[in-house]
């Protein structure tokens, strides 16, 4: 071995000897210095009270969070994390993963935050009060803490998850006194009548789940009647919306099945009412039997933030005053199988302006007829039937270049009978039945993201551009003027 090679050798060696002295030397001195300590540490939060707003008894709540941060350039170990009330509190919290009332040694890494997340179950014996704790944090010195609140909430439960309840021969009056939260399918039928008085909230359980019966549905069924608020509006409305209380789910569609009319329900009457955040908000089921009146009369009302529509109707008979249908995933109104529809000073819109919502269809879309198929998806035949619809001091508009679909099948024989009079429409193409329209103006609403939809000022060109048809007085019960104004408000 050549002087050079050995010396080459002996370096390379020394070197590597070196590098793993000084690896092994700062990692025991990282262990030996790994965490700060002191009487005078002092963590930072997110916030210094958690509020849960309000809880059904029973029924627990969504998960709450708050950030905890080190403001240190060393990771600190947290002595103690701990619930005051401990394991007889109502709330509970989740660690690093871990729930429970209690963890040690949490640690934080230097200049970063943890996330605290807290729920909370408040037992239906104690009835409406508020509940209070607080989380506390030992990092050695000075105990910090930060506060938790909710009010409980007692509710009248009807229906069980994943199953039906059906009542038949009954005459049952809510109450408004007390919120109702409904599960699974609730079914009235067999000479029912079911009446909601105004300000009855009801919570209708669900979620973007497809088990069926996870999203309550309220259906009415044979000779049965659905009776909401007769003769109210929106001062006092009835509201049916997700169980869900937290402000991020008021803006989320798909979480409850809605309302279902079955085809042998009768008069049912739907005044001063609120849905939303359904799949379907009414489901209007085949006229039967030519019966004279129309199966559904909705007054007064406005149902928005829907997935597939606001009103889905097979062949059904709808009389619509003062409602607003808005911001659906799909249609404000469709309807299948033709039908007979008679919609007074009503607003029918979408503008997108839901992130959860998007605007795939045509707001109003009227066919005269229903593929069917077989169990395995063949389309075995179609069903044709006739049209009768008419559109009078109403609101069709959106963020569509035609916001109105009339959808004949092919060599249709149906008979269509429509008329759009005195309304202000979105349109492209579509350029038959209109009496009196006012075109592809801007409705120029108070407030479209809010889903305010009434005219925010008199250069509206909604104001004084209707027709006296006996619509005495607006959605909000305010009188209509000799010029009554297009869509459900009067400016």
């Amino acid at each position: 071995m050549s002087f050079n090679l050995f010396v080459n050798r002996f370096f390379v060696k020394g070197a590597v000897f070196f590098i793993l002295f000084l690896v092994i030397w700062q990692l025991s001195a990282c262990r030996k210095e790994r965490f700060m300590s002191g009487n005078d540490l002092a963590l930072e939060f997110e916030t210094d009270t958690l509020r849960f707003d309000t809880v059904f008894t029973d029924m627990g709540t969504a998960t709450r969070k708050f950030k905890v941060y080190n403001p240190y350039n060393r990771t600190l170990q947290v002595k103690n994390i701990r619930l005051g009330g401990g394991s007889g509190s109502d709330f509970n919290l989740n660690v690093d993963g871990l729930a429970g009332t209690s963890f040690d040694n949490v640690e934080i890494p230097a200049n970063d935050s943890i996330y605290i997340f807290a729920n909370v179950r408040v037992d239906p014996n104690n009835g409406d009060a508020l509940r209070t704790d607080s989380v506390i944090f030992d990092s050695g010195g000075d105990l910090q803490y930060v506060q938790l609140e909710a009010y409980g909430w007692n509710a009248i439960y009807i229906g069980q998850r994943g199953y039906l309840t059906r009542f038949t021969n009954v005459n049952l009056t809510l109450s408004p006194d007390t919120p109702y939260v409904f599960f699974g399918y609730i079914a009235f039928d067999s000479n029912s009548v079911l009446t909601i008085p105004g300000g009855t909230e009801i919570f209708m359980f669900g979620g973007p789940t497809t088990r069926p019966g996870d999203r309550a549905l309220l259906y009415i069924g044979d000779n049965s009647t659905l009776k909401i608020n007769v003769g109210g509006d929106l001062n006092n409305p009835v509201e049916f919306k997700t169980h869900r209380l937290e402000a991020d789910y008021q803006e989320l569609p798909f979480q409850h099945g809605g309302l279902y009319l079955s085809r042998n329900s009768i008069n049912n009457q739907i005044h001063g009412c609120i849905i939303r955040n359904a799949v379907d908000g009414i489901i209007v089921d085949s006229l039967a039997n030519n019966h004279p009146t129309p199966k559904l009369e909705i007054i007064n009302s406005k149902i928005f933030n829907t997935d597939r529509s606001s009103i889905l109707s097979r062949q059904g008979s709808i009389l619509a005053i003062n409602s607003i249908l808005a911001n659906s995933n799909q249609f404000g109104l469709i309807s299948i199988r033709g039908g007979i529809y008679d919609f007074r000073h009503c607003t029918i819109v979408n503008y997108g302006t839901n992130p959860f919502v998007g605007h795939s269809e045509p707001s109003l879309s009227l066919r005269d007829f229903e593929v069917l198929y077989d169990n395995q998806g063949n389309e075995i035949g179609v069903n044709v039937f006739d049209v009768y619809a008419d559109f009078k001091n109403c609101v069709i508009h959106g963020s569509k270049n035609e916001e109105v679909e009339l959808s004949k099948y092919f060599n249709s024989t149906a008979t269509w009978n429509y008329s759009f009079d005195n309304c202000l429409m979105k349109l492209d193409t579509f350029n038959t039945g209109l009496n009196n329209i006012v075109r592809n103006q801007n409705p120029l609403f108070e407030d479209i993201e809010n889903y305010a939809y009434a005219p925010d000022s008199v250069i509206s060109p909604l104001v004084n551009r209707g027709i006296n048809i006996g619509v005495l007085n607006d959605i909000m019960g305010k009188a209509r003027d000799g010029n009554p104004d297009i869509g459900a408000f009067e400016f």
